[in-house]
């Protein structure tokens, strides 16, 4: 018994749950409209108007959209007014019949409405093809594309229409009608060209690709030049090679003929230098083959100077490292 007791308690409270939520937002609305009436009554009609909007937002009442149209009546937007009359003449009239406390909202809203309707024009916009996404103004005001094709309150006197989509040219036209009166108005779309707005981009040929910055360090090149050390060194040892034999054969014979003591200094340095002149040719032959065979062995290869051209409707480039 326990358990269907709290069973039942919980249906009763998920039942009521909704109702209990129309209520709230019932009792937010009256306080949105009370300020909104107080705010009326001051003549602030701006103010008076947020309100009343918000107050509809919370619940549609025909009363708050009556005195909704009194605030666009007494700010002078008297095409915007005449559908809110409309509607709170219509929306009162259907409740009117399950509660007659709405006959009076809804006779007020016509009498009000028969008031303001002579002062203002009607509109007939017919735009073929229009898509969802277009916006339509007329004097700055938006219509909805549901809109396009009935007759809307508009104000007297020179109207700007306007018309903009994606894919289609802006379309613009004026239009004069009179109070009391009706006029029609028809825009025949235009799409844009595909290529409008874009920038067209020149072809380019294929491009022959770079080869890769040639690796730094010396160039083997440079080899040559120790080939050509190496040369002098060969050429200078042979010759100062062959002057120091001489020397020394000539200082043999005289030292054995006449006695090492009788020989000039001068002679026997000259030999000296000689085979210190052969020796450092040597030297120096070893030492310019060595540097040869590095270069050769861990030189950058001698490359011709990459070039690529690129050729395209409106241009010539060439590109490359020098």
């Amino acid at each position: 018994m326990r358990r269907i007791a709290a069973v039942t308690s919980v249906a009763v409270c998920l039942a009521f749950a909704p109702r209990v939520r129309a209520q709230d937002h019932t009792a937010f609305a009256q306080q949105r409209f009370s300020r909104g009436a107080a705010l009326y009554e001051a003549h602030d009609y701006p103010g008076a108007l947020e309100e009343f909007r918000a107050s509809i937002a919370l619940y549609g009442s025909p009363n708050t959209r009556l005195y909704l149209a009194r605030c666009l009546r007494e700010l002078g937007r008297l095409d915007e007014a005449v559908p809110e009359f409309e509607r709170a003449m219509h929306e009162a009239g259907d409740r009117a019949a399950r509660d007659p406390r709405y006959v009076q909202t809804r006779d007020a809203a016509h009498e009000e409405l028969l008031q303001v309707a002579p002062r203002v024009a009607r509109l007939t916009l017919t735009v073929p093809g229009a898509p969802a996404s277009a916006v339509v103004r007329v004097n700055e005001r938006e219509v909805p594309v549901a809109a396009l094709g009935i007759a809307i309150p508009v104000m007297p006197g020179s109207l700007r229409v306007t018309f903009d989509a994606l894919g289609y040219e802006h379309e613009e036209r004026t239009i004069d009608v009179a109070a009391g009166s009706e006029g029609t108005l028809g825009i025949v779309l235009r799409r844009r060209r595909d290529d409008e707005g874009h920038t067209q981009v020149a072809v380019r040929r294929p491009v022959t690709p770079l080869p890769p910055a040639p690796r730094r360090g010396f160039s083997r090149d440079l080899g040559w030049i120790g080939v050509g050390v190496t040369g002098l060194g060969v050429i200078g040892f042979g010759a100062f090679y062959a002057l120091a034999n001489a020397r020394f054969d000539d200082l043999t014979q005289r030292c054995a003929a006449a006695g090492c003591a009788s020989l000039p200094p001068g002679d026997i340095d000259g030999g000296r230098t000689l085979q210190t002149m052969t020796n450092v040719s040597i030297g120096v032959g070893v030492a310019g083959a060595a540097t040869a065979v590095i270069l050769f062995v861990v030189g950058r290869p001698r490359t011709a100077p990459p070039v690529a051209v690129s050729v395209g409707p409106s241009h010539v480039g060439v590109a490359g490292v020098f």
